[in-house]
């Protein structure tokens, strides 16, 4: 007795959907990269708070390489980011990661100068030796570096005002050669100063 499974119509047609999911399934399309939008971010006390799905689609930089991780979904996690072999320090006209803020995220801004507390994590191989944040705006980014240890923790910039805010700028900077160096950015909470 032949079991209805193996009839060739049903079995042929079944293998091919199975096979054509496996295939789908391992390119991982949930991974690939998205073009640049805005994001909302949290708005926590009067600060704005940046992690998990407001790294979703950050604009990349041609000085630097920028990963997404994310989830078995496809849910941003976090934004690793690392500067490309024997790069300069930002220069004004730079913009390096930009992290695009939506009109909403970016009134909470205003042209106020701002503290930016940037949560990370370094990597295992070739940590950066420091990060540099800017406010991303109409005007020529102000660039404000910090040395980062080369464990898990919290560096904070005091980052002067700029004008039309966009987007919040992000380098990785290494005196290191020959290799990328970078590191795990897990949040960002940025909070206006003054009035």
């Amino acid at each position: 007795m032949r079991n209805w499974l193996f009839h060739p119509l049903i079995f042929y047609p079944l293998a091919a959907l199975f096979a054509a999911l496996v295939i789908a399934v391992s390119i991982e399309p949930q991974k690939w990269a998205r073009p640049a939008a805005p994001v909302e971010g949290a708005i926590v006390q009067g600060a704005l708070v940046l992690e998990g799905a407001a790294f979703n689609s950050p604009d990349d930089s041609p000085e630097q390489e920028m990963t997404v991780v994310r989830d078995f979904l496809g849910r941003a996690q976090t934004l690793r980011i690392a500067v490309k072999p024997e790069q300069p320090a930002p220069t004004p006209a730079e913009q390096g990661i930009r992290v695009e803020l939506s009109p909403n995220a970016a009134a909470v801004i205003g042209e106020r100068p701002v503290r930016i507390e940037v949560s990370y994590n370094p990597l295992p191989v070739n940590p950066a030796d420091a990060l540099a944040v800017s406010l991303q705006g109409i005007a020529p980014a102000d660039w404000v570096t910090q040395p980062i240890p080369p464990q898990s923790g919290m560096v904070a910039f005091d980052v002067p005002a700029s004008t039309a805010v966009n987007a919040i700028g992000l380098r990785a900077i290494s005196a290191g050669e020959g290799q990328t160096y970078g590191l795990e950015i897990t949040r960002i909470k940025v909070i206006p100063q003054g009035s």
